[in-house]
């Protein structure tokens, strides 16, 4: 008898197992929009032997066929996983790379510098309000900040007014669109889901999704 109870048990454990690993699905999709602008620069006005004359223009990002890169989408309610590694951001060439990420909310913020001119980054919540402020003096240095809250966190140099960068803080996973506009967010549970977008110029609506076991499902937004 227990021979048996303990072969029932182990093939209950392994038809989840198998449940578990056949309840999964991908989303992927594009981001687009109508009359993409035409790719510009803002002056530098400051450490032009280190930053150049110009910077590029990173309010819109996107082709002439109007794939829009830097596009935050996330899957409402989806945890990440434990073995993400944690954000990074770096002043590089008077620029804060990346320019957009999504970061998990209480991830600790690696924050860096390759330029040899003084830097800060100065981080503002969706309140407006001063998360922290790091003075960069110089290449090399290195400084870690935890992001305790979920949020959209807007991030500047106090020394060079053009630098901006953005971090979307959240407790829902997702992903970045690229420069072709296209995203992929892997292992995403069998189920209809609201899949969000953010974008710091242009706005969408989100969309409700119904991913199926082991399969693909393709969305696309259109920006405004």
């Amino acid at each position: 008898m227990l021979t048996a109870v303990v072969a029932a048990g182990a093939a209950i454990a392994l038809s989840g197992l198998e449940g578990g690993a056949q309840g999964i699905g991908t989303i992927t999709g594009v981001v687009t929009m109508n009359d993409p602008p035409t790719p510009s620069t803002i002056v530098a006005s400051a450490d032009q032997a280190v930053c150049g004359e110009t910077a590029p223009n990173e309010g819109i990002v996107a082709d002439s066929d109007g794939h829009v890169a830097n596009a935050v989408v996330r899957v409402a309610g989806l945890a990440w996983p434990d073995d993400v590694p944690p954000p990074t951001i770096n002043n590089v060439d008077c620029r804060f790379e990346p320019h957009v990420q999504l970061a998990r909310t209480r991830s600790q913020l690696a924050i860096t510098s390759e330029d040899d001119t003084l830097h800060s980054t100065h981080a503002y919540d969706d309140r407006n309000r001063t998360d922290f402020n790091i003075a960069m003096p110089f290449a090399g240095m290195n400084v870690t900040r935890p992001l305790r809250r979920p949020g959209v966190m807007r991030i500047e140099c106090d020394s060079h007014t053009w630098m901006r960068g953005w971090i979307v803080v959240s407790n829902d996973v997702g992903a970045v669109s690229g420069p072709d506009g296209m995203f992929t967010i892997e292992d995403v549970p069998a189920g209809t889901h609201e899949v969000t977008i953010w974008h710091e110029t242009l706005g969408a609506q989100p969309q409700s999704v119904t991913v199926t076991a082991g399969e693909t499902t393709t969305v696309a937004f259109t920006l405004q």
